[in-house]
């Protein structure tokens, strides 16, 4: 048994609420995996033609969506944006990437892509 590095690509989606926000969050869920994020990708489900209010979005990276956990921030929610900002971070079990939207519209639905490795310890080979 030693540590296996395999590609992260992980997704995860919420839909904006009446006020245009909502919070995407995604993690490690077992104690052996350690994320190394590269990139975290944003946008909504929306056509460009059809977005009414486009949101803005920040990138949070630890424990919660607080502001010592800020990575980058984008004006371009809706019609998509991403950040390698968030290279160089550790992602282990308990803490998250989130993505926070703001000024949407209501009903979008927002997608949080991360990508990147992770390490899974103790993996057969």
């Amino acid at each position: 048994m030693g540590t296996v590095t395999v590609t992260l690509n992980q997704s995860a989606v919420v839909t904006l609420n009446g006020a245009g926000a909502g919070t995407a969050q995604l993690g490690p869920i077992n104690i052996r995996e350690t994320w190394s994020p590269a990139v975290a990708s944003v946008k909504t489900n929306q056509a460009p033609a059809s977005i009414v209010n486009e949101a803005q979005c920040k990138i949070y990276c630890g424990s919660d969506a607080t502001d010592p956990n800020f990575v980058d921030g984008t004006l371009s929610g809706s019609t998509g944006d991403s950040t390698d900002d968030i290279a160089g971070q550790q992602v282990r079990a308990g803490q998250y990437v989130f993505a926070v939207w703001t000024g949407g519209d209501a009903g979008a639905q927002g997608r949080l892509n991360v990508q990147g490795t992770k390490v899974i310890a103790g993996a057969r080979r």
